[in-house]
């Protein structure tokens, strides 16, 4: 949720874009976690079991929570300033607010599901609702848009700082990020990985 290269940059921006570099790593990691998800689920919940030592560490988590709340606050303030009814400028708009919605979806889920629930928001909460109809209906663009934003709104501010390439970073972003939300929502749907949902978890988008 990058602001445009002609903009002055301001503390909201200086700050929206350092808490984007240390939600990055997260988002990376998790979503190479998704991606092992397409190969091999044992591998997955192997790779996610290592990732959380350093991620659910209280001091990081902290850290990751802080920096999600920073980009809802200052993503949402800079979305809304935006000049200009560009097709760039629209695209950063819309992706910036899909990834605030699914920000503020995800992480309430997450809470819900460890607190409220007291389940393990693991792959298989994550995956719950792709084996349920008509929980599916909602998660199979839910995930698939989600996936599609991150690359799209990365294209866009690599973009913009390229000489060269400014109109096919985000495409070629755009592209990337559609094969792999397809595959990751295809895997966690367990579709050619087997991937069961325990019966805990499907009661809980029943």
């Amino acid at each position: 949720m990058h602001p445009t290269s002609h903009q002055v940059r301001s503390p909201l921006t200086t700050l929206h874009r350092c808490s984007a570099l240390v939600l990055a790593v997260f988002v990376a990691v998790h979503l190479l976690n998704h991606a092992v998800l397409v190969v091999d689920p044992a591998a997955a919940f192997a790779f996610m079991d290592n990732a959380r030592q350093v991620y659910r560490w209280l001091p990081v988590e902290a850290l990751v929570l802080a920096c999600v709340a920073v980009q809802m606050a200052t993503g949402l303030l800079l979305a809304r300033r935006l000049p200009g009814s560009t097709p760039g400028a629209r695209a950063t708009r819309i992706s910036a607010y899909y990834l605030l919605f699914f920000l503020a979806v995800h992480l309430g889920a997450v809470f819900w599901g460890r607190h409220g629930l007291q389940l393990d928001t693991n792959i298989h909460f994550a995956a719950a609702g792709l084996h349920a109809w008509p929980s599916a209906a909602f998660f199979v663009p839910y995930y698939f848009l989600a996936v599609l934003a991150v690359f799209v709104h990365l294209g866009l501010a690599a973009g913009r700082y390229l000489s060269k390439g400014k109109r096919a970073a985000p495409l070629l972003a755009g592209a990337v990020g559609a094969v792999l939300s397809a595959l990751i929502v295809a895997a966690m749907a367990g579709v050619g990985n087997g991937l069961q949902i325990p019966a805990a978890y499907l009661r809980a988008v029943a």
